[in-house]
């Protein structure tokens, strides 16, 4: 009886300890921008949402002169509230947000969306471009 329990409890392990990492999976999102020429490979931003702590961080990770925005809205990039934007840029920098740093950057439990773009100054003013839209479940409790 001790080594059918004993097998057992292995196994109960071994299913939990292989579904951890699954679980933190599904609260991660990985974001790309779009670009000039439409090739989905060659990014000019990359960020990450992770649900635990709301965070948000994105990187320029193109030398094209242009950086990179995210719009970060409760509901869908379409139709939900604006809830802050953030840009940076220079090919290799980052910004990070997250609700530690309290406010609109405490994301509600609910759908939050996000506008990923390239973005650039010119005379007339700020400009963004080739963008990519995401919304997601922020369900992490």
């Amino acid at each position: 009886m001790k080594k059918v329990l004993g097998v057992a409890a292995a196994a109960l392990f071994s299913v939990l300890t292989f579904a951890a990492p699954a679980s933190a999976a599904e609260h991660t999102k990985h974001l790309h921008t779009g670009d000039a020429f439409g090739d989905v490979t060659g990014w000019s931003g990359e960020g990450v949402f992770t649900e635990e702590g709301d965070r948000v961080h994105i990187c320029d990770t193109d030398a094209d002169g242009r950086g990179v925005i995210i719009y970060v809205y409760k509901g869908t990039p379409a139709t939900g509230t604006l809830r802050y934007s953030m840009h940076v840029g220079g090919n290799g920098k980052c910004v990070t947000k997250s609700a530690a740093d309290g406010g609109g950057y405490d994301l509600p439990e609910s759908r939050v969306g996000f506008k990923f773009c390239r973005y650039w100054k010119e005379a007339d003013g700020y400009h963004d471009g080739e963008c990519k839209d995401y919304d997601f479940l922020n369900d992490n409790s």
